[in-house]
């Protein structure tokens, strides 16, 4: 269950006010609550955002990350995380130093990371042969509910919020 405060300061923050408007130059609406929601441990908080957006393209905004610090009471970043096979440069690389606050603790975090990467180029493939034969609407709605179970899976399970 998130903690609504965490939430508010998130939501009222500079970084996911900033992305928010960004968004909304594509006409991409962000919802209010996160969908995904993990303590990582004392201090720190990962929120994930959905967007609004029903059907899905290749690069298409589909949520926010966001990294709340509770010690420095700031919201890290908040950046998009988009349909389609690729993932951002920090899970590609997933020695990088910017990348240190792992979905899981220590090794674990590395696997779970390596197999939503993985996941995330199958599933495109998948999507793609689903649009052909269903079409956009019911491709986009399954490909959506599997990316949150995918997500929810790299953070552990049972983080989704809604």
């Amino acid at each position: 269950m998130p903690d609504e405060s965490v939430v508010k300061r998130v939501v009222a923050s500079v970084c996911f006010q900033t992305e928010v408007a960004y968004l909304r130059r594509g006409n991409i609406e962000t919802a209010a609550n996160p969908r995904l929601y993990k303590k990582i441990d004392d201090r720190l908080f990962r929120l994930i955002f959905p967007t609004k957006v029903r059907e899905v393209d290749d690069g298409t905004v589909v949520g926010m990350v966001c990294l709340w610090d509770a010690k420095e009471n700031s919201n890290v970043y908040a950046h998009c995380i988009s349909a389609g096979p690729g993932v951002n440069a920090q899970l590609r690389t997933i020695h990088s130093s910017l990348n240190q606050v792992k979905p899981q603790p220590g090794i674990e975090g590395d696997r779970a990371i390596l197999k939503f990467v993985a996941w995330k180029q199958a599933s495109w493939g998948k999507f793609l042969n689903e649009e052909l034969a269903l079409g956009t609407a019911v491709a986009s709605e399954r490909w959506l509910a599997d990316f949150w179970k995918a997500l929810d899976r790299m953070y552990g399970g049972g983080n989704l919020c809604i």
